[in-house]
């Protein structure tokens, strides 16, 4: 009888963001709401954001969706450029970090057009809500249940091996990972150090078609890009 061939049903590509203004230091005290929550871009992580852009020139995406922070939405814009052809920015709230003040409300889709004229919200967002999604660093339940609900969105999404980024941010990544390894319920006793930039590959099969698994981590991390 012969075997079945695995099929991909996502293939994701899970990044954060490239360095903040929050990751280098301000440099001083009294920030505004806006500055502790949603730092932008250094140059250099403009710069992590162009050499991502170029190590994944070659990968034809089929979608892009990022966070509604600047950071990360600027990122995802510069890692587009490099693609064969205009794509458009997908901007989910539910990859928002982990830990944004419920005060902050963050910026509007049209903030974000000013470097991403594609941006758009993604299908199902409501236009009257706020960009951001604001969970403490204590709610573990409620974050694992705002990636349950991530990667729900886009395995629903995608079914037929569509190729997808996900910029996002190291804390709400570190969900993302553990809950698809299986610690929802149970944190593990290690950590995970997400870098600017860092690249997370995931693919998910079509059940029972990979015998290495249903879901595969292809890599975790990758900062080649950088060197």
């Amino acid at each position: 009888m012969e075997k079945q061939k695995p099929i991909i049903e996502l293939d994701l590509y899970l990044i954060r963001h490239g360095q903040s203004q929050g990751n280098a230091g301000y440099g001083r005290d009294n920030l505004t709401l806006k500055e502790s929550n949603d730092p932008v871009l250094t140059e250099l992580g403009i710069s992590q954001a162009q050499a991502a852009g170029r190590h994944l020139a070659e990968i034809d995406f089929d979608a892009f969706y990022s966070s509604g922070l600047l950071r990360a939405a600027r990122t995802a814009s510069e890692i587009m450029k490099a693609q064969n052809g205009e794509k458009k920015l997908n901007v989910l709230p539910q990859l928002t970090e982990v830990g944004v003040s419920s005060e902050y409300s963050g910026v509007g889709i049209e903030e974000i057009r000013e470097f991403c004229p594609s941006a758009q919200l993604a299908d199902g967002v409501d236009p009257m809500h706020p960009l951001v999604c604001c969970n403490s660093h204590d709610d573990e339940a409620g974050l694992f249940e705002r990636a349950e609900k991530v990667i729900e969105y886009l395995r629903e999404k995608y079914k037929n091996g569509e190729k997808v980024v996900a910029v996002s941010h190291a804390a709400f990544i570190t969900f993302i990972v553990f809950l698809i390894m299986g610690f929802k319920n149970n944190m593990p006793k290690f950590d995970i150090s997400f870098y600017n930039t860092g690249i997370t590959r995931i693919i998910f099969y079509k059940e029972g078609t990979n015998p290495y698994g249903d879901i595969v981590f292809e890599y975790i991390n990758d900062t080649t890009h950088l060197k």
